[in-house]
């Protein structure tokens, strides 16, 4: 019984049985984790624009509806809501630098807990 290994898929006497995971054995995690944090770096910075973009309309809001309005209210929990997720995507970022031990030399985030 000859098995043999083309690529994912996986034969036995030359029958094709299907697709398996591919082995990495030339596997370089310091490439992914660099990626990971841009990603999580660029997410964050995302998030913290529309922060600011909803904290503009949060004073539009105020001057249309009023300070109790539900829309200025509505609109301040979205701002806060933004700002965390940016600050959670910071932090995931940082930690994916620090696998690779490589925080000071890229700047792909700030990785002070503010």
């Amino acid at each position: 019984m000859q098995q043999f290994d083309e690529g994912a898929r996986e034969y036995k006497d030359g029958e094709f049985l299907g697709k398996r995971e591919l082995e990495l054995t030339t596997y370089t995690p310091n490439r992914d984790h660099r990626k990971i944090a841009a990603y999580y770096s660029h997410e964050a910075t995302k998030l913290r624009q529309a922060s600011e973009e909803m904290s503009v309309r949060i004073d539009v809001y105020e001057r249309l509806f009023g300070s109790g309005s539900d829309w200025m209210s509505g609109a301040r929990l979205l701002a806060q809501s933004y700002k965390g997720a940016a600050k959670e995507h910071e932090q995931k970022a940082c930690g994916h630098l620090e696998l690779i031990k490589e925080s000071r030399r890229l700047p792909l985030a700030r990785c002070e807990l503010r």
